[in-house]
């Protein structure tokens, strides 16, 4: 593994021993791991089957903030697990399309897009732009 953060999340992720079939990174750490942020805070990491059950064996899964499905947070990294991602996102569909980069699976750039686009925080915005600027760049679009 080479993909390194200064809080050490994904050294915290990767000691975890998650099996990559079973889970994805999801928010902004994607845009942190291909560049397009210079730090990330905290990893949404979204999990199934035995992913998930290795992750309930950190903490006790308990209602995040959407009150969708189940989170379990990491003890001593800010990691929070879940058992589904927001309504609408099929979990096996983006555990199944995800990008292994340095070996860990990543929620798809354009997927990352259309969420933040939906969710349209203000905190949100800048990702927005950052990866709407990198389509731009690779197609030579520019609108």
């Amino acid at each position: 593994m080479t993909l390194t953060d200064p809080g050490g999340l994904f050294a915290a992720l990767h000691t975890l021993q998650l099996p990559p079939c079973d889970y994805v990174v999801c928010g902004s750490a994607v845009l942190f791991a291909r560049g397009l942020r210079a730090r990330i805070g905290d990893l949404d990491v979204l999990a199934r089957g035995q992913a998930w059950r290795i992750a309930t064996t950190l903490a006790r899964p308990v209602r995040p903030p959407s009150g969708h499905g189940w989170a379990v947070y990491h003890p001593a990294a800010a990691i929070e697990i879940v058992d589904r991602w927001t309504p609408g996102w099929p979990t096996d569909r983006l555990i199944q399309d995800a990008d292994l980069i340095d070996g860990i699976p990543f929620m798809r750039l354009g997927d990352v897009l259309r969420w933040k686009e939906a969710a349209r925080r203000p905190k949100d915005l800048p990702d927005i732009a950052a990866i709407r600027n990198l389509h731009r760049t690779w197609t030579g679009a520019h609108s």
